[in-house]
């Protein structure tokens, strides 16, 4: 039987937000739940991108995730990561550049940019 949290308790685990926008806005009800919980995890690990100073020469922020790495945070096969990350391509929110023998880099876009491009476009 899983046990209660208790006052400070509730506040232990780290977590992952996923944007509200991505659950509940128009320009992605296409996307599989499984996408937008990639798109969430994507988000976190840009945290890492200032320690490790993952900027190109535009300082555009990428992140270094293999996807053996992906597939273990999360729990996808490799099928349903790469699955998720072209879905992911496809409408705009990551851009993948392989590098010869490294892994890819992933650009996580600016999802907000995408909804005020809709309202004006």
């Amino acid at each position: 039987m899983m046990e209660y949290f208790y006052g400070a308790q509730s506040a232990q685990f780290a977590s992952v937000e996923i944007p509200k926008e991505l659950l509940t806005g128009k320009a992605f009800s296409s996307l599989s739940p499984g996408a937008k919980l990639m798109y969430a995890v994507l988000l976190d690990r840009m945290r890492e991108a200032k320690r490790h100073s993952w900027y190109d020469e535009q300082n555009r922020v990428y992140i270094l995730y293999p996807l053996r790495k992906l597939e273990e945070d999360i729990g996808f096969s490799r099928h349903t990561v790469i699955d998720c990350m072209k879905e992911l391509e496809e409408i705009g929110l990551i851009l993948r550049l392989q590098e010869k023998g490294k892994p890819n880099k992933i650009y996580v876009k600016n999802f907000n940019r995408q909804k005020i491009f809709q309202l004006i476009g």
